[in-house]
């Protein structure tokens, strides 16, 4: 499955989730419903599609959702969004907020992401949370520590302390030493003060703070480990 349709698959299954019971809190977004959970995820999806679809180079507005029926203003936004970005040129330049990708790409990952994990936000609010491909994840905690996890570390994290991370079900290694105020990756095997074990999926859920952890190995200095999540849990 390609990331275009893997994102409409994943918008699809936040829909379910919010046709279920758009009332339900979310655990893992404090003081959010589900219906709230809908319209911060629609808000984005049109976002990025106006950004894609007018090769815009600044950042843009967003668009204020309805009072009233957003599951339908959410799914007609999601559709757009999947046209939009299959009719795009991937390689296409457009403004976005990292530093090393300003093309089309940029948005297809990051919404990907973005639906995946706010789904799953969903999910934790109303039943059984559907699982997530490992190709999928692994591509997520790439995403994560390449994207997102820069942006937060550059407001004030220690320097100090390496982790570790290491995918058991698919292939994926990375090493993330903490720098003054800011982090560096670098893929593959090596030794870290801390290091973390687990399938794709259990590491990209508990990057996001999604998951507890409770099913990873871990080794090493914890407090190095939690530091790691403090940067990628946004």
């Amino acid at each position: 499955m390609d990331s275009i349709d893997a994102l409409e698959r994943e918008g699809h299954l936040l829909s379910t989730a919010a046709r279920h019971d758009p009332t339900a809190a979310v655990p893992t977004c404090p003081g959010w419903t589900v219906d709230d959970l809908l319209r911060h995820v629609g808000t984005t999806h049109r976002w990025a599609e106006r950004i894609v679809r007018e090769r815009m180079m600044e950042r843009g507005e967003l668009e204020t959702p309805p009072a009233h029926d957003s599951l339908s203003w959410y799914e007609a936004g999601l559709a757009q969004l999947v046209v939009t970005l299959r009719d795009a040129d991937p390689s296409a330049s457009v403004w976005t907020f990292s530093p090393n990708d300003r093309t089309v790409t940029f948005w297809i990952r990051r919404q990907l992401h973005e639906t995946t994990i706010h789904r799953v936000d969903a999910e934790l609010a109303t039943g059984a949370v559907t699982p997530i491909d490992p190709a999928h994840a692994v591509d997520g905690v790439a995403e994560v520590l390449e994207v997102m996890a820069p942006r937060v570390a550059r407001t004030g994290s220690a320097p100090g302390g390496t982790v570790h991370l290491h995918a058991t079900d698919i292939e994926g290694e990375w090493l993330i030493r903490f720098l003054d105020s800011a982090i560096e990756v670098e893929t593959g095997h090596a030794k870290g003060d801390a290091a973390v074990r687990g399938t794709a999926a259990e590491l990209y859920l508990w990057l996001w703070g999604r998951d507890d952890g409770a099913g990873l190995e871990r080794f090493g200095d914890e407090s190095v480990a939690e530091k790691l999540r403090s940067v990628t849990t946004v």
